[in-house]
């Protein structure tokens, strides 16, 4: 149980003070073989959440996230993977709710090939949350030894206020991973179809 007060001021955008109290819970199921470095397996994670506009909130809305990441061994070594993340916040607008309780998408565990949560909402000049979120992913990953390998992937979605609206983003790259003791540390190269860059991406690949 959270109550959360923001106040936002979107650059060329109007200001606005969101407050709610939100009631939010979270589900995780791992179904890996080793819970670090996974080859095999499965997680899927489900939450859920809302506000009421009777109770210390702006707007009344409910909050729906879904996550799913699965992994297959490809001969000795290599590794196949594949993900897909679902949101919508049911609401009349996304005006009175904060932030967190809405989506956006871009970055190293989202859409690589653009940068973190770049893609939303535009207000004025700024990227805010929308209420529904869209992204998929499949990599390829192939272990040159023990400790080092390369990966090749593409990642696509969006994030917008509307499902009418969603205009998946397309992002693809390699990349270069390094079997940590805390998991495989990623780092990527990834080029923006949409926006026609390249971009850098580090993180630690470690099960969500």
């Amino acid at each position: 149980l959270e109550w959360q007060r923001e106040e936002r001021q979107p650059l060329g955008g109007v200001g606005d003070v969101d407050h709610a109290l939100v009631l939010d819970g979270r589900w995780i199921r791992r179904a890996v073989d080793q819970p670090f470095d996974p080859r095999r397996g499965n997680v899927l994670e489900i939450g859920l959440g809302g506000a009421t506009p009777y109770l210390l909130s702006s707007r009344g809305f409910l909050r729906s996230h879904r996550r799913l990441q699965q992994w297959w061994p490809v001969g000795e070594r290599d590794v196949f993977t594949a993900r897909g993340e679902f949101g919508l916040t049911k609401a009349a607008s996304r005006f009175g709710i904060p932030q967190d309780y809405l989506f956006r998408a871009g970055g190293a565990q989202s859409v690589r090939g653009y940068a973190y949560q770049s893609l939303g909402v535009v207000e004025g000049n700024a990227i805010v949350g929308g209420r529904a979120l869209l992204t998929s992913s499949l990599e390829y990953t192939h272990w040159r030894n023990e400790h080092w390998g390369v990966a090749f992937f593409v990642d696509a979605g969006d994030a917008a206020d509307q499902w009418q609206a969603l205009r998946p983003a397309v992002g693809s790259g390699l990349g270069a991973r390094w079997k940590s003791p805390a998991g495989p540390l990623a780092f990527d190269l990834a080029h923006g179809q949409r926006s026609g860059r390249w971009t850098v991406h580090f993180s630690l690949s470690a099960v969500f």
